[in-house]
């Protein structure tokens, strides 16, 4: 079964302007991969306590409560912290990677997830100079490669 990890950029995309069409496609990206891990199991969807810190500091009090209702209805699978997580991220932080982003990757790398899904540019333009044991997505490269 394909793991799936979606950063926090990707719970907030469903509510940010949907009037620009990158941010809808991506948006409607997002909503497939969901639909399509409801509809059969084929994908399962993985989050973390990164994910949940990313969203409590989320300043507007309504988005926040959007996208916590948003991952709560997603019935993600919470993958635990290990030290070997936080060695991990600081690892990448050596690649210019934001300690934030390198924590994400790390519990990915870490629980053997298979995709990571980011609507963050600088993060995927990053990773792509890097060998790393999760793929790293835009959520519309994530549908075009594997939802076809």
């Amino acid at each position: 079964m394909t793991k799936i990890y979606f950063d926090v950029c990707c719970y907030n995309r469903p509510f940010d302007d949907l009037a620009q069409v990158k941010v809808r496609l991506e948006t409607e990206a997002i909503l497939s991969a969901f639909n399509k891990t409801c509809d059969n199991n084929a994908f399962l969807i993985y989050s973390s306590p990164a994910v949940d810190f990313e969203i409590s500091q989320i300043k507007d009090s309504n988005k926040k409560n959007l996208v916590q209702a948003f991952l709560s209805s997603v019935k993600a699978h919470h993958l635990d912290f290990d030290n070997e997580i936080s060695l991990k991220a600081k690892e990448l932080e050596l690649h210019n990677i934001k300690y934030m982003d390198a924590l994400h990757i790390a519990f990915c790398v870490f629980h053997g997830i298979d995709y990571m899904l980011t609507t963050d540019k600088i993060l995927l333009n990053l990773v792509s100079r890097t060998d790393l044991a999760v793929k790293v997505l835009n959520p519309i490269e994530f549908v075009m490669e594997v939802l076809q």
